[in-house]
């Protein structure tokens, strides 16, 4: 993924560290949590997080972002460093007679009041900015507060979910793309956030959803086909296919889209993209291109294709370390010979053995029968016929009518 202003992981301090793993056991609160059923049926999610530890979630998924230390705590409220010592007796800095955690009293807490929106018109907007929190978390945390607002989570320790440095792109970006961590778990179906963890919105500039070249591409082009592998692998000599920037790029052809090779997604979320059954591996789909009936081998080979092939069908074949590719490597060309010719459509072999070369009938796509003058005109399904030496000629179908090359045609057929 592209890397973010270290300033914005300043404030947020957690970014995507947003769960706390509580008596050495990782719980996974939220709204839709996953099921896991026993051989009787039974749901087995575990208990959600109570106590202290609810409380340094929430912190950590919805507050921290702004009241931190290193970001000039809002409202001088440091809940990162030590949230008891910030909030249990002490007084608002902005509103006189509150008391942010009144222990054993949750109704007077002003966190509570806060959090549950209930404050007056002239103590500012509930907290957090992001929304209204689950009933089940803020009634945790009241419970935490009515029980003595103690530092103490089921007697064990509270520490980050994710680890330190996690919210680094190269970190868990490729834990994203490579599934070594479920991401909607906990950051929602949509990544749009829960109760438990942020919004990838937060961190991830506007449009990154949408942006192919956020996690792959932009680096030998900006089409978002991939310079390297997902997993960041760049050794030419041992990447899944080498030829991306080739096929998306105009050379002897005109630049080909994605869907030349892949289903291609709308945005990140789109299905069978980031998140499907086969993680780490883009699926290869040809049935929008123009190779429908094309095969990958899934070694950076193809089989079956058009656009590799003579023009006559599907016939094509090659690898992803072919050198860039002559004309006579897909078709014969003006120097092959008369056996190659043969194998090529209807009266090319007397054409081309009388003396006409490529250009003079597709002169649209190549001027001197060796290279490719128009590459819309190459490689795109048709083949592009021009009446040679502005001949009187008219096609129909497969047949000719006129004069062309030196003789009278009427209605010749091609083939």
């Amino acid at each position: 993924m592209k890397s973010v202003p270290s300033s914005v992981f300043a404030l947020l301090i957690v970014g995507l560290t947003a769960l706390v793993a509580c008596d050495d056991e990782i719980r996974l609160p939220q709204n839709t949590p996953p099921v896991v059923t026993d051989d009787s049926g039974a749901d087995d999610t575990g208990p959600p997080a109570t106590g202290y530890c609810a409380l340094t979630q929430l912190i950590a998924s919805q507050c921290v972002f702004c009241h931190n230390p290193g970001a000039g705590p809002a409202g001088g409220l440091d809940l990162e460093t030590d949230p008891i010592a910030a909030m249990v007796g002490v007084p608002s800095s902005l509103y006189a007679g509150r008391t942010l955690v009144v222990a054993g009293d949750s109704a007077s807490s002003f966190l509570m009041i806060k959090l549950r929106g209930e404050q007056t018109g002239a103590e500012g907007d509930p907290m957090p900015p992001q929304g209204a929190n689950d009933t089940s978390v803020t009634d945790k945390i009241a419970a935490w507060i009515d029980d003595g607002a103690l530092k103490d989570c089921e007697g064990g320790g509270v520490t980050d979910y994710h680890p330190v440095g996690y919210d680094k792109p190269k970190v868990h970006g490729m834990e994203a793309k490579l599934h070594e961590q479920t991401c909607t778990d906990c950051h929602g179906a949509d990544l749009s956030g829960s109760s438990v963890a942020p919004s990838c919105d937060t961190c991830h500039e506007d449009g990154w959803r949408t942006d192919c070249t956020f996690c792959h591409g932009g680096v030998d082009n900006t089409t978002g086909a991939p310079p390297e592998d997902i997993d960041d692998n760049g050794d030419e000599a041992t990447l899944a296919f080498r030829a991306h920037s080739r096929h998306v790029e105009t050379n002897t052809h005109t630049a080909f889209d994605c869907t030349a090779c892949h289903v291609k997604p709308a945005e990140l979320l789109s299905a069978g993209h980031i998140f499907d059954a086969t993680p780490a591996i883009s699926e290869v789909s040809f049935l929008d291109g123009l190779s429908a009936k094309g095969q990958y081998a899934g070694n950076g080979s193809c089989s079956t294709l058009y656009c590799h092939g003579n023009g006559q069908g599907d016939n094509g074949s090659v690898t992803h370390s072919a050198a860039p590719l002559a004309c006579d490597d897909c078709h014969p060309g003006p120097s092959s010979g008369r056996d190659a010719w043969g194998t090529m459509s209807g009266e090319h072999e007397d054409h081309l053995r009388e003396g006409l070369g490529c250009q003079d009938c597709h002169s649209d796509t190549t001027t001197n029968g060796s290279a490719i003058a128009t590459p819309a005109k190459h490689v795109n399904g048709v083949a592009d016929f021009v009446p040679p030496y502005g001949a009187s000629l008219t096609r129909s179908g497969a047949t000719c009518t006129g004069t062309c090359h030196g003789e009278t045609h009427s209605a010749e057929r091609w083939d």
